[in-house]
């Protein structure tokens, strides 16, 4: 099958195809090319359940093959694009198919534009693309790990990667890379996916990161505007106040923003849902009628007088997602959107969910409210098709016509080969290696913790999945015995071993089988303790006892670094992963360039080349369990 191509794209030209589009469609048109939904669920074939009623089901099937029913709502609207998880995407030739019907039924529309199709694909805990099959790459912090050594050569070389990936499987837009600056060790969302904790680090980074995506014909997102590095609360939940000086904002926050700018030219900026009183005291009134400071992502000065006006921005924003908590708890889809397009917003992102046949109204209810507040000057229609211009232009340059017009199994056979490219897994291997870190000197005498004496080792992690990842590795670098322990019986175990060494393998936020690949499948890596402080108390004491009698003692930070400095006292050595994922190989066995990594730098006397992107402080480690994880960038 062949799909028809309704723009220039990739430096293409097409008569029509440019600001004057969107003279042509008319006023409902205009605003859904203005939408992006995500199809993460849904179910054609049931009800959304009724509110305090028992036995209804809430709707958890992925969307792998594009239902008829959300076909014809992207032909009748004309809707402008769709993001997709990691739900959606099992494999290269299923994504692909998945791409192409999405385009088929955009091109079937009446204007037939074709789709912005996005993903968020940051690396390291933010990773979509299925890992068996695509090289996944150790996230932003462990790049900043590298930056004194290597420059900004990981950050350019896996963007370039990660875009071929994309490329090839039909996707044109990245939600990456993340620009906030983490100061904050509290900061439970961004963390890890921050660089560093030093403005100028990642702006360098994030402009080495931006042109080499758009280099490779990948629409790059830096995100979330003005910064979200400095709050202790995850917008996915909550909504974050940070609560800086305008001096501070400038020199910490919005610089890197200001810089990539300038740099690169990013296409899209991403908003962010906080409130930032130092930029805007704006207020607006909420769903609950209550004043309320104005969100970034509502904010005009923000996002119109700071980026629009004084950084001279001319790409698309595009909002995080409006159905997160740090929108959705104070204004309804409809007053999100209009409150958004107001302040200057190009795209909005997810205002509304579509899981069951009869959530298909809402987004011609979201259209028509929108239509209805320009007609009645709520929102100004010049401003509307400037902004319209934007988002055309942003799919003349990045939509790939020529992966339009392949045949299917051209496209298929060439995302496998693609995907299948040996160097992109050195590169993984070599950032996991490059990135490991030291987070407090270790004696000379510690390294290297594993030598030819070395008889037994316990690995002592979150659940059996990560130390059989451990034990995997280790097998290959050492012919010493490796135990893994039960967290539940690991202080008794210790204390009874004649082990040599003891390895705390800790992931803070704490893992799930889902991120880590599919590991829900195997019955024996499912074990999990929910309760951070109650594992950090078997660390504690796992520790304490192997110290007692004289074995070697390694605490590995594979997530946040910055719990270290609770166990500074009673680890011999302290190394900082960034990363922790992994996943089932071909051969059904747990496999990742981390665990790699970490297995080499055991049986080495050369200290780890990373140098921390972020400070850790023994007051840091009382917070360190705060974070959390989330689905969305």
């Amino acid at each position: 099958m062949v799909i028809a191509a309704g723009i220039g794209g990739c430096g293409e030209s097409h008569p029509g195809a440019s600001a004057d589009t969107g003279k042509a469609l008319d006023l409902p048109q205009k605003i859904a090319q203005k939408l992006m939904l995500d199809i993460r669920y849904f179910c054609p074939d049931m009800q959304r359940p009724a509110a305090g009623k028992a036995g209804n089901r809430q709707c958890n099937n992925p969307v792998t093959e594009l239902p008829l029913e959300l076909a014809s709502m992207i032909r009748d609207t004309d809707l402008g694009g769709i993001i997709l998880f990691a739900d959606n995407l099992e494999n290269s030739a299923q994504i692909v198919r998945l791409n192409r019907a999405l385009q088929q039924a955009a091109a079937e529309s009446r204007s037939g534009l074709p789709l912005l199709i996005g993903i968020d694909q940051e690396g390291g805990r933010v990773n979509r693309l299925p890992r068996n099959e695509a090289a996944a790459f150790a996230g932003n912090m462990a790049i900043g790990a590298t930056y004194a050594r290597e420059g900004d050569r990981f950050a350019s070389a896996t963007a370039v990667v990660m875009a071929d990936q994309l490329r090839a499987l039909g996707f044109n837009v990245n939600f990456a890379p993340t620009l906030d600056v983490n100061s904050n060790p509290d900061n439970p969302v961004i963390n890890v996916r921050s660089y560093s904790e030093k403005p100028q680090v990642v702006a360098d980074l994030g402009s080495a990161s931006v042109a080499a995506f758009q280099r490779r014909g990948v629409a790059a997102t830096v995100k979330h505007f003005p910064g979200h590095g400095d709050t202790s609360v995850d917008s996915h939940t909550g909504l974050p106040r940070v609560e800086r000086s305008l001096e501070q904002a400038r020199a910490v926050d919005l610089l890197p923003f200001q810089q990539v700018i300038l740099n690169a030219q990013p296409a899209l900026t991403m908003t962010a849902h906080i409130q930032y009183p130092a930029l805007d005291t704006t207020t607006l009134t909420s769903r609950s009628g209550e004043q309320m400071l104005a969100p970034a992502t509502l904010s005009r000065k923000i996002l119109s007088g700071i980026l629009r006006e004084e950084m001279g921005y001319q790409g698309v924003i595009v909002t995080d997602s409006l159905n997160m908590a740090g929108i959705s708890d104070y204004f309804t889809p409809e007053e999100a959107v209009v409150n958004t397009f107001a302040a200057g917003a190009d795209i909005a992102l997810m205002p509304i969910k579509i899981r069951y046949p009869e959530d298909l109204v809402q987004l011609d209810r979201l259209i028509g409210r929108v239509v209805s507040a320009v007609e009645a000057g709520e929102l100004s229609l010049d401003e509307l098709d400037v902004s319209l211009a934007r988002v055309q232009r942003l799919k003349q340059t990045y939509i790939d016509n020529q992966w339009v017009r392949l045949e299917e199994g051209e496209a298929v056979d060439s995302a496998a080969a693609v995907l299948a490219t040996a160097e992109h897994r050195v590169l993984a291997d070599n950032l996991a290696s490059a990135a490991l870190t030291h987070i407090f000197t270790p004696r000379a005498s510690a390294l290297p913790v594993i030598d030819g004496k070395t008889q037994q080792v316990q690995v002592l992690a979150p659940n059996r999945a990560i130390g059989e990842a451990f034990s995997i590795a280790l097998a290959q670098v050492s012919d010493a015995k490796v135990s893994v322990l039960s967290p539940l019986r690991a202080a008794d175990e210790v204390s009874q071993s004649d082990a040599d060494i003891l390895i705390v393998a800790s992931i803070v936020p704490g893992e799930s089988a889902v991120e880590l690949g599919g590991m829900e499948d195997l019955p024996t890596l499912q074990e999990r303790i929910v309760d951070q402080e109650t594992l950090y108390e078997i660390y504690r004491q796992s520790l304490s006892a192997a110290s007692a009698r004289g074995a070697k003692t390694v605490f590995i930070s594979m997530r946040s670094p910055y719990e270290a400095a609770r166990f500074k006292a009673l680890a011999d050595v302290h190394l900082a992963s960034f990363d922790y994922k992994a996943f089932i190989g071909p051969d059904r066995t747990l496999e990742g360039p981390i665990y790699r990594a970490l297995a080499n730098a055991l049986v080495s006397s050369e200290p780890a080349s990373g140098q921390m992107p972020v400070t850790v402080s023994v007051s840091d480690a009382l917070h360190a369990s705060n974070a959390s994880t989330s689905d969305e960038g």
